[in-house]
């Protein structure tokens, strides 16, 4: 017989203890250490069905082995665990770039997010454009500061006027540049990091204000830059389109869409073409032109009420939101059309898990 390890040592051992009030049947231990150290996880029932007489030292032997079996089993998982090699840390950052879709109605998700973190605040506000996606967070330290933050395109430049010479700096290891104007005369400043977060695409965080920059103004929109990754939330607005009228450009084809969400209260806006449709849950009971100019026409229209702001903006109050066309530069469309756009628009609530992706909202 070969020598016995330490485990078989101890486990007869114990075995021996659990049978010190009557003889071991011949054999019984041996084929216990030989169950145990053979990876079985219970002894043969034809070896506890010899005699009525050893059942409990047999079970409290059995009782030994399980605990046994059970701490060489995690024995061994932690040993085959410590084997495992460390995965990586993932590195931060945006990491592949965001190709321009060839319709909004293929857009599901945002393409990036905003990591949250102890210094920054998120916001439900974001944008979709012909060259970007972008959103909009706060970051804390010298007070609140709104920090605007734009992902372009694969192939789409930021088009930026210069705020003055640029500083190099990095964001997650990638080369960047970080610039800051103030203006005296108008009493305000601005501060921008742009970044090529891979071949050919842009990212930019930016922010402005009146009066004077906020003391650490670069380290703010360096925590913002640093906190975007890639893979974004789904996108979801408060207001889906019914019936549009054959006269009346088609939602699907629209190439600028946003949603902000603040405090309650919501803006959605939709730009096909030059015409825009809008809608906000802050309802007010006139309407007014895009530069504070005073309705010209009321009405009733299904039971809702209207107004007009002549030859250039059109709504219907609908009780929780306020709807509206914007039809400046196209003063020859059919106002009746434009009314039904608004009756058929179903407007969701203030609760954003009730709203509508957007391949639904645009009736895709």
């Amino acid at each position: 017989m070969t020598g016995m390890t330490d485990f078989e040592r101890d486990l007869r051992a114990a075995l021996s203890e659990a049978h010190a009030a009557a003889a071991e049947p011949t054999g019984l231990a041996d084929r216990l250490v030989e169950t145990a150290t053979s990876g079985s996880s219970q002894p043969r029932l034809s070896d506890l069905r010899r005699s009525p007489r050893w059942l409990p030292p047999v079970l409290a032997a059995a009782a030994v082995l399980l605990v046994a079996v059970a701490t060489g089993a995690v024995v061994t998982s932690t040993r085959a665990d410590r084997q495992h090699p460390t995965r990586p840390t993932p590195t931060p950052g945006l990491t592949a770039p965001l190709i321009a879709p060839a319709s909004l109605l293929d857009v599901r998700e945002l393409g990036f997010h905003v990591e949250p973190g102890t210094d920054i605040v998120l916001t439900d506000s974001w944008e979709i454009d012909p060259d970007r996606q972008s959103t909009s967070i706060k970051v804390v330290g010298d007070g609140y500061t709104d920090v605007f933050v734009a992902v372009y395109y694969q192939g789409r430049s930021p088009d930026l006027p210069s705020i003055g010479p640029g500083e190099a700096l990095t964001v997650n290891g990638v080369a960047g540049t970080y610039a800051e104007k103030t203006s005296v005369d108008r009493d305000s400043w601005e501060g921008r990091i742009t970044w090529q977060y891979a071949p050919n695409s842009s990212a930019v965080v930016s922010a402005r204000g009146a009066g004077a920059p906020p003391s650490d103004l670069r380290d703010k929109l360096l925590t913002a830059a640093g906190a975007l990754r890639s893979g974004g939330p789904v996108m979801r607005v408060p207001v889906r389109f019914g019936t549009v009228p054959a006269s009346l450009p088609s939602p699907a084809k629209a190439h600028d869409v946003s949603v902000s969400f603040t405090d309650g209260t919501w803006l959605w806006w939709l730009s096909v073409d030059d015409v825009s449709i809008w809608a906000t849950s802050r309802v007010s009971g006139e309407c007014l032109g895009s530069e504070g100019q005073p309705q010209t026409d009321e009405f009733t229209f299904r039971g809702f009420r209207g107004c007009d702001v002549a030859g250039e903006r059109i709504g219907l109050h609908r009780g929780n939101a306020d709807v509206f066309v914007d039809y400046g530069p196209h003063p020859g469309l059919s106002k009746e059309d434009m009314k039904r756009v608004l009756a058929d628009l179903t407007v969701a609530s203030d609760d954003p898990t009730t709203w509508f992706d957007l391949k639904t909202a645009l009736g895709g």
